[in-house]
């Protein structure tokens, strides 16, 4: 943690004194991903912070990521990440009643980026995107359709996301590896002010899938704010749970608080280098 505050206040203190870039890759949401690319030669610096709270005992999940990212050629972006994950629980697992146990994991991730469609240009703005994740005990990989249109002031953007996680955990001495399948849609909508300021909605819907079939899948929703200059810009997300659709484990309001969290919340801060 003290190692991450170091980061965000150097990459403040350059963002000051670095030369100022008109074409930045600054991002309106924190969940949903847009077309946008960095150009050959740009680079930033940015920073991921993951906030969920909320199961049906107690939980609280950190996640952090730091990411250079890089224009590579025409429309084409990469980036490494290093990833940093906090866990604190109850160690009954799903139920009430234990001690808190923590846990922690590191993992590296590299992406992919390809504009194909621009938004304002073409009558509909299309990117692809590829990532990869290899941590001590799991690697995921990761695949997105992003679709966007700005129309003046007003950004809508649609992601459908497929990923592909295994993980292995050893139980009694023993190794067992689980795999699942995860299907994603995330929507946002925008309106963009004139001094850099945004404000918006996010609705995101997880779906997991385990042996073929459905086995969660729930939807979540809430505000976006952003803010941008010409060399940094950030986005917060709040995203709590509004329903589950398959897997709902609470009374009353249907809610799946065993594999997904009750709130959400996201924050990117990224700087121009």
């Amino acid at each position: 943690m003290k190692t991450l505050y170091k980061v965000i206040v150097i990459a403040i203190m350059f963002s000051f004194v670095s030369p100022i870039f008109s074409n930045a890759n600054e991002r309106r949401f924190g969940y949903t991903y847009e077309t946008s690319v960095l150009p050959y030669g740009a680079k930033e610096i940015e920073i991921w912070n993951t906030d969920r709270r909320g199961r049906g005992y107690f939980y609280h999940r950190l996640d952090q990521r730091v990411e250079y990212e890089f224009g590579v050629g025409s429309n084409l972006m990469s980036a490494f990440y290093l990833n940093y994950t906090s866990r604190a629980k109850d160690d009954n697992g799903n139920a009430a009643g234990g001690n808190k146990s923590t846990s922690y994991v590191a993992s590296i991730s590299s992406e992919w980026k390809y504009k194909i469609l621009d938004r304002v240009a073409d009558p509909l703005g299309f990117a692809g995107y590829v990532e990869g994740t290899l941590g001590t005990d799991k690697y995921e990989i990761e695949g997105k359709l992003i679709f966007d249109k700005q129309i003046k002031n007003i950004l809508i953007a649609f992601d459908i996301v497929g990923e592909l996680e295994s993980e292995t955990d050893v139980v009694n001495g023993n190794e067992i590896v689980s795999q699942e399948v995860k299907l994603k849609s995330d929507l946002g909508a925008a309106y963009i002010f004139t001094n850099g300021l945004g404000t918006g909605i996010e609705i995101r819907n997880e779906n997991i899938f385990i042996n073929g079939s459905v086995n969660h899948s729930s939807l979540f929703g809430g505000l976006t704010f952003s803010y941008s200059t010409e060399a940094w810009w950030a986005a917060l997300s709040f995203l709590p749970q509004i329903t589950s659709f398959k897997g709902g484990s609470t009374s009353g309001k249907e809610l799946d608080l065993n594999e997904f969290e009750k709130f959400q919340t996201r924050l990117l801060l990224s700087f121009h280098i």
